[in-house]
């Protein structure tokens, strides 16, 4: 019971810590601060601290003798990001499926790249698959891609087309300013269209999905062959899926 107890203790103090830098983690945070915030000793500090440098929780620089948050740290909470997102949205995705009868996709933002979340298919299923789950693509290739990025500021969508640009002629040969030209289009209407731009006889519709301030957290593109995709259909689904996804929100 009392190692238990000890154990529970380490536990709690490693957690102390981890907020306590997270706190001061855009700056950076030495030592003799964390143990005053915390009110753990110095020395108790420096060693539960050294641990977690160690598992690549939390950063030190020799130099400036700061603490900040290390990558792994981010990593599990991208994790537990992504766990959320997917488990808030598969029912809409699921219920655009059903009333479309369309694939839907789920897609996210990582860095310059599109994240596959999870998808939905529809009684009528595309043949080739447009992007499977866990599979990334640069951000601005695909409809969900480019909605994710099209409705940001003009100097965050320019600064991702820019670092992408090397890696665009991959897709079907498309240029920056191929992926720039459509985006202009679909900031008029509010969610973007393509008709076998990315994938041949596919035609898709991608709409951005923003949380309750605002901000766009995901996207959701449902996918049919051409036939399936005439204009006044486009519309109908754009609508349609902003209307169930707000529902969420």
């Amino acid at each position: 019971m009392l190692q238990n107890s000890k154990g529970a203790q380490s536990v709690h103090r490693t957690v102390s810590l981890l907020r306590t830098v997270a706190k001061y983690n855009k700056q950076g945070v030495n030592l003799s601060k964390i143990a005053r915030d915390t009110g753990l000793h110095t020395a108790t500090a420096h060693r539960i601290l050294a641990a977690l440098v160690l598992e690549g929780f939390i950063t030190y620089d020799s130099v400036s003798k700061l603490y900040h948050l290390g990558i792994d740290l981010y990593h599990i909470g991208m994790e537990a990001h992504h766990f959320s997102i997917c488990e808030r949205y598969h029912s809409v995705i699921e219920k655009i499926a059903e009333k479309t009868e369309d694939t839907v996709f789920l897609l996210i933002r990582s860095g310059n790249d599109v994240l596959c979340l999870d998808l939905v298919e529809g009684k009528f299923p595309i043949r080739t698959m447009t992007i499977e789950i866990g599979a990334r693509r640069p951000l601005g290739i695909g409809v969900g891609s480019l909605a994710l990025i099209a409705f940001l500021s003009k100097e965050e969508f320019e600064t991702v087309l820019s670092d992408n640009q090397d890696r665009y002629p991959d897709y079907n040969g498309l240029s920056q300013k191929d992926i720039a030209k459509l985006a202009k289009k679909s900031q008029k209407e509010g969610f973007v269209v393509s008709k076998g731009l990315f994938h041949e006889g596919v035609t898709s519709v991608g709409v951005p999905i923003k949380d309750r301030h605002g901000k766009i957290v995901a996207a959701i593109t449902v996918a049919a062959i051409d036939k399936r995709m005439d204009p006044s259909r486009r519309k109908e689904i754009a609508g349609l899926v902003s209307r169930i996804s707000l529902q969420s929100s």
